[in-house]
């Protein structure tokens, strides 16, 4: 079986672009070690490209603070604009897979805050969404499941988000009781 080609963004332009893509495509901020670990997936993005490009971020099209210790990425408006207007010009693959990942890490870094139950989602271009959903497990406080959902527009990803967190434990109980192989966590 032949392996594809791993796609690599080198240009520091292009960085900054999928920085900006990224926080506009989740609506949330994301940590420097939150994108050090979504564009290091199969090696997309050179680490010291990312500093590069986040460092000439900062100010124009992202701002950033420090929260506990802890630099914090958002974009301005004009952060906004660029992703929107340059977003689709990145590889699609590229787009997607960085877009998974970083729903993924997002829910993931959500659920260790306090909850059992994290759910978090993102629209595409194409109007489809992609809904993360983390379960902690009750006896350990790590996470358990990730669950990566699909769903046709914003209505119905908003429809499973609210129903889901109606009910996070119910949810967790299901899916328990539905994976319950007779082990312990």
């Amino acid at each position: 079986m032949k392996e594809l080609p791993r796609i690599k963004i080198d240009d520091v332009n292009q960085i900054r672009i999928l920085v900006c893509h990224l926080i506009y495509s989740l609506g949330c901020p994301l940590t420097k070690e939150q994108l050090v670990e979504i564009t290091s997936l199969e090696q997309a993005v050179n680490y010291f490209d990312l500093m590069e490009a986040l460092d000439g971020i900062t100010g124009r099209l992202c701002t950033s603070q420090e929260i506990n210790g802890t630099t914090v990425y958002s974009n301005t408006p004009l952060g906004d604009a660029a992703a929107r207007e340059f977003g689709g010009e990145l590889p699609q693959s590229i787009r997607e897979k960085m877009f998974e990942e970083a729903v993924k890490v997002y829910t993931r870094d959500e659920i260790k805050k306090d909850s059992l139950v994290s759910v978090r989602y993102a629209e595409h271009e194409n109007g489809t969404c992609t809904i993360g959903v983390t379960i902690k497990s009750e006896k350990t406080g790590r996470q358990k499941y990730y669950l990566s959902i699909s769903a046709e527009d914003k209505a119905e990803a908003d429809a499973v988000k609210k129903k889901i967190q109606r009910s996070p434990e119910g949810f967790r109980q299901y899916l328990e009781h539905y994976f319950d192989c007779g082990t312990e966590d």
